[in-house]
């Protein structure tokens, strides 16, 4: 498989933006955008919080790596991922070998605060579906992302999105794109 550098990713916790941001970076690239979660929902025919409650965790991963296999070949595309999408070997192997990897990366404080009215997290909730705290969902929070931050933090392009305006974000994350593409095109095309 050829790295496809126009093929963007956008990982990060739940809550850190990429739903929000992705439509926007496509249109501010000229890109397509597409939301993993929404496309597995749509195939699905259910909610993400049925398949986990009724099919399970390793189902949701198959899913979602099934759903990734079908972007891949594209190009110009910007794919939001759900926030555990790293965590499976394969997408992650296909991830990092089929395009450019950007990381929005939040605070577990603000993911906790953006996320703690939410009820479609199903690993934000208690036992038998008890509502956690905002205090829990932080702790929540912060033990998942010990588990995800290397692969978080390796990627390609790295960008805060705690205090920013998401315009302002958009704006950054373009410009850093652009100029990685261009880089990574370049080297490419000259060895």
């Amino acid at each position: 498989m050829t790295k496809n550098y126009t093929l963007i990713f956008l990982t990060g916790f739940s809550g850190s933006g990429k739903s929000t941001i992705g439509p926007l970076l496509a249109n501010s690239l000229g890109y397509e955008f597409v939301d993993l979660d929404q496309t597995i929902e749509k195939r699905a025919g259910k909610a993400i919080t049925r398949i986990f409650a009724e099919e399970g965790e390793a189902c949701f991963r198959e899913l979602e790596l099934q759903a990734l296999q079908e972007v891949v070949n594209r190009t110009n595309l910007v794919i939001s991922l759900g926030g555990g999408v790293l965590e499976n070997e394969r997408s992650w192997a296909l991830v990092r070998e089929s395009g450019t990897l950007v990381y929005l990366k939040s605070s577990p404080k603000t993911l906790a605060r953006r996320l703690c009215n939410k009820s479609d997290r199903p690993l934000l909730k208690g036992e038998n579906d008890r509502k956690l705290s905002r205090e829990e969902i932080e702790e929540k929070i912060t033990s998942i992302l010990m588990r995800r931050e290397p692969r978080y933090e390796s990627a390609n392009i790295s960008v805060l999105t705690d205090i920013k305006r998401i315009g302002s974000t958009v704006e950054e994350l373009t410009r850093k794109i652009e100029r990685y593409v261009r880089k990574a095109s370049a080297s490419t095309n000259n060895p």
